[in-house]
């Protein structure tokens, strides 16, 4: 039975931000299930959609096209449909290395519709003339989308028109023209107030923790209220139900000319090499247009915090503070109570190391926080429960492969046995009867040994030399460890 991925995409230029189309995700699919329905092979298999909107098909990190592709490595996909080449794949090489030899080699179908291309029925694995010729002038369109992309973004933009995905917290796209900002209402207060605190002496983290101390609603938690304006509401999880606010939070709104009425842009663009690096501008090269949108503050206030922010920075400045990098388990312990991460911090007073504290930012923002164990004392206890659940030396690794070894060669035997029983049976010399009997006490054998077998399979997949604690073995074993002030409260395997 196959079991078919059908993959759909949508760019975000196809979602309508500058230009529309009517290929669409429910034309796409409408085009691919006909296919299928047509097909008396493939319309008894099992489906499953994967979907990617507002992604370039230049871009070969895609949500729905890494799931389908993972699915493909663990053989549970063996046909791929697509309503055309450039739903998959824009990029030529990359697409052609899919067809001659990726697929092929994981024996996956791959069938384009409107292309007219079915991998199994072509000969040379999509090395043929006409599907090359294809995928390069897919790969030309993408690159010409993308630059005419660009140039109609950028003169957008010195039209003072906001063509990003998100508005800015306090913002909202217009109903009646998409590229202009208008004041939401319910939160242009909390923008306002933010400054307030900032000039009335509060520091960044002490704004934080009064705008969570009376419930002030977060940037996420009003987005996640406002349905349908942002593109890439669905990228991002979050281990952590409640949004809170940080420091950082506070400051990135802080640093916001937005907020003044002014459309700031050119702060960044995409390098043409590199794989698409981020090259940031210089404050200098950043372009402006003033009163392009009401204003939630004045530029007298904004500058004036600006000039306290700077000023702190500059009595800070020469406190070393850095993050702890180099525990092994600094990547996987979170917070038992909300699921936070947890942080690794050490601090010196400019001459030496003073000391390493853990500590769960989420509750402390909260004002929540409870003491956690020295991680010393986390890496110790770690070590022995992994040392104690998969540990293997060398004698034992050894043990389990002998009795492997000795439960093959009884199986051979036994299968030797059921062909010398068998001409028995056929030369006459035991009944019918008998000849059963014995077969199925040596099946029954034979799977008694293939358990075991198979038990020790996975035992070895799991044995391991661990004589001590880094970061490569805790990730082979763990996913998650989850700690509180008593210590460790659970951990998930791998």
């Amino acid at each position: 039975m196959n079991n078919i991925a059908i993959y759909l995409r949508i760019s975000v230029l196809e979602k309508g931000n500058l230009g529309h189309t009517e290929d669409t995700i429910n034309s796409q699919r409408n085009i691919i299930k006909n296919f299928i329905f047509n097909d008396q092979e493939l319309k008894k298999a099992n489906i499953e959609e994967f979907i990617d909107e507002g992604y370039s098909g230049s871009t070969t990190s895609r949500p729905g096209l890494d799931k389908l592709l993972l699915k493909v490595k663990q053989g549970k996909i063996n046909c791929i449909i697509v309503k055309d080449m450039s739903r998959f794949m824009r990029n030529y090489i990359e697409m052609g290395d899919y067809l001659e030899n990726i697929f092929p080699f994981m024996g996956v179908r791959f069938i384009a519709v409107n292309d007219d291309y079915d991998s199994s029925k072509e000969v040379q694995n999509g090395t043929e003339l006409d599907i090359q010729f294809k995928n390069l002038l897919n790969d030309y369109y993408s690159r010409d989308v993308s630059e005419k992309m660009t140039t109609a973004l950028l003169t957008a933009k010195k039209q003072g028109k906001y063509t990003s995905g998100t508005p800015p917290y306090g913002y909202l796209k217009d109903p009646e023209d998409n590229y202009k900002l208008i004041v939401d209402e319910k939160v242009a207060g909390n923008i306002r107030y933010i400054f307030q605190l900032i000039l009335e002496g509060y520091s960044l983290n002490e704004t934080a923790k009064i705008l969570n101390s009376e419930g002030v609603m977060t940037a996420r938690a009003r987005r996640q209220e406002i349905k349908g304006y942002d593109a890439y509401a669905n990228r991002w999880e979050s281990t952590v139900e409640d949004t809170i606010w940080s420091h950082s939070m506070v400051r990135r709104i802080l640093n916001n000319e937005a907020y003044t009425g002014t459309f700031v842009f050119n702060k960044s663009t995409k390098s043409k090499l590199d794989g698409g690096k981020v090259i940031y501008h210089p404050k200098e090269e950043w372009v402006r247009i003033y009163d392009n949108h009401e204003a939630l503050i004045s530029k007298e206030t904004f500058d004036e915090v600006e000039e306290i922010l700077k000023s702190r920075h500059r009595k800070s400045f020469g406190v070393k503070k850095k993050k702890y990098k180099n525990s092994p388990l600094a990547t996987f312990i979170r917070c038992s109570k909300c699921g936070y991460k947890i942080r690794f911090n050490k601090s010196s007073n400019g001459k030496e190391l003073v000391g390493i504290n853990l500590y769960c930012y989420h509750c402390r923002m909260l004002e929540q926080e409870e003491k956690l164990p020295h991680y010393k004392e986390l890496e110790k206890d770690v070590f022995e429960i992994l040392k104690d659940k998969f540990h293997t030396d060398k004698t034992e690794k050894k043990k389990l492969l002998d009795e492997q070894k000795e439960l093959y060669d009884k199986n051979h035997q036994l299968l030797k046995k059921k062909r010398i029983e068998f001409e028995n049976y056929k030369f006459g010399k035991i009944s019918r009867e008998d000849f059963l009997e014995i077969k199925n006490q040596i099946q029954e054998s034979e799977e008694e040994n293939k358990e075991r077998i198979q038990a020790i399979d996975e035992e070895l997949k799991q044995a391991g030399c661990i004589d001590n604690l880094t970061e490569d073995i805790v990730r082979k074993y763990i996913k998650t460890i989850y700690i509180s002030g008593k210590g460790i409260e659970r951990i998930e395997y791998q």
